[in-house]
């Protein structure tokens, strides 16, 4: 049986093709007060030289930080368990804290042992979190390749994206030898996660929006799939170890299953190029635009209407909270991530007793605090059998004049206040 390494698992493989990468250095020049800078730190525990070549996944993820055009010298590499110990990542986390600023870009990566490394000697979960938060920018990254990353990431908060190879119940699989190859990816040495992650860092495939970068989100989608299929191939190759994870875990269907935060109103990208030079897209600022919300004013009914579908259009770059009432009262409320598009429809069914007015409006919260309100009135315009007139259950704040619709958005606004 296989020997299992700690809670990170190491698997003999087959030889090691040397792929040759092109060095694309790309110099911006900023003639600028304040440059836009990229750093990168990058800490891996299993550096494995072969035929006097050292590889790992931090190596992996250099070389195509160089491609995408960072400056190798601001990308520190700090191999072995030698040389990632808690004093050395401090002082690398003070350098970010003291050399960084907010229009600046940093990547951390870390693969190392979960629980008998990260956890016990590293004591990642008492002090890394706050140490994180303190780099005075909002545009930071770290990537995690260990047994448990998701116990260590969850944990990160602020202005921040992050993502953790596996959940926090699941083991990480990495290669770190060449003996006995057979899987279909082309044979590497590190983390299964940490390799198709910075694979993907470069390739277009994965760009979805189609504007010539690939964004986090896209890099999290398009490797999943990749990695996925690899742990399957190493289950199906490793019979000791697909018991060992289905006992252990629960599954090895859908494995590993990656933890992500994602904190940030725009979508980040690792490519320094378009960073520098687009860098006023990865800013968080105070005063940009409010939700955008369009629906019918009114929507007439009769008596032959049991319910209506009242639709709301909602325009937003980022995530969101939005809370539906009818008259006045709250009756849904969710979040809309960002991502995919622009615009969405947001529903609500409406159940109609016939001779009565309603009153639906949505507001949506951006992250910044920015509100948008509107409303349709759903009116009666048939008859009432008893021909006795109805009250309308319209709120007369609301189809009152400009200054009393003003005060109805305040009474939303403070009845979501009110719920917090």
């Amino acid at each position: 049986m296989r020997k299992l390494i700690s809670i990170f698992i190491v698997l003999s493989l087959t030889t090691i093709i040397n792929q040759a990468h092109v060095n694309l250095n790309s110099v911006i020049i900023q003639e600028q007060t304040n440059p836009v800078e990229t750093y990168a730190i990058l800490f891996d525990q299993f550096p494995q030289e072969i035929d006097n070549v050292t590889y790992c996944s931090a190596i992996e993820f250099k070389q195509e930080l160089v491609n995408l055009g960072w400056l190798e010298e601001n990308v520190s590499l700090f191999l072995g368990e030698e040389n990632m110990t808690k004093n050395i990542i401090l002082n690398q986390l003070n350098f970010l804290e003291q050399n960084v600023d907010d229009n600046d870009l940093v990547f951390i990566f870390l693969m190392a042992h979960g629980n008998t490394y990260c956890a016990d000697v590293l004591e990642m979960e008492e002090w890394f979190h706050l140490e994180f938060a303190e780099i005075p920018t909002d545009n930071k990254i770290f990537f995690m390749e260990s047994c448990h990353s998701g116990r260590f990431v969850s944990n990160l908060y602020g202005r921040c994206f992050a993502m953790g190879s596996v959940s926090s119940e699941e083991y990480a699989i990495g290669y770190l030898d060449t003996s006995n190859w057979s899987l279909s990816e082309p044979p590497f040495v590190g983390g299964i996660s940490a390799h198709f992650w910075a694979k993907t860092l470069g390739n277009l495939e994965a760009d979805v929006y189609a504007d010539g970068v690939v964004k986090l989100n896209e890099l999290y989608q398009y490797s999943l799939p990749l990695i996925r299929n690899c742990y399957d191939e190493t289950f199906e190759n490793s019979v000791d170890l697909s018991e060992f994870i289905q006992t252990n875990v629960g599954y090895i269907t859908n494995y590993p299953r990656p933890v992500l935060v994602d904190n940030l109103p725009y979508e980040l990208t690792l490519n320094a190029t378009e960073f520098i030079l687009n860098n006023e897209k990865y800013q968080w600022e105070e005063d940009i635009n409010p939700p955008l919300i369009t629906c019918l004013n009114t929507i007439p009914y009769d008596e032959q209407n049991s319910s209506i579908n009242v639709k709301f259009t909602i325009t937003e770059i980022s995530s969101h909270n939005y809370y539906c009432y009818l008259n006045g009262s709250l009756k849904n409320q969710g979040n809309k991530p960002k991502g995919g598009d622009l615009t969405w429809e947001y529903t609500y069914t409406l159940y109609l007793q016939p001779g009565n007015d309603y009153n639906v409006s949505l507001l949506v919260v951006d992250p910044w605090g920015n509100r948008a309100w509107n409303q349709t009135i759903i009116l009666f315009t048939g008859e009432i059998s008893n021909n006795e007139p109805e009250k309308s259950n319209v709120l007369p704040i609301i189809l009152g004049t400009v200054g009393g619709l003003w005060i109805a958005v305040v009474a939303v606004v403070f009845i979501i206040k009110s719920r917090k």
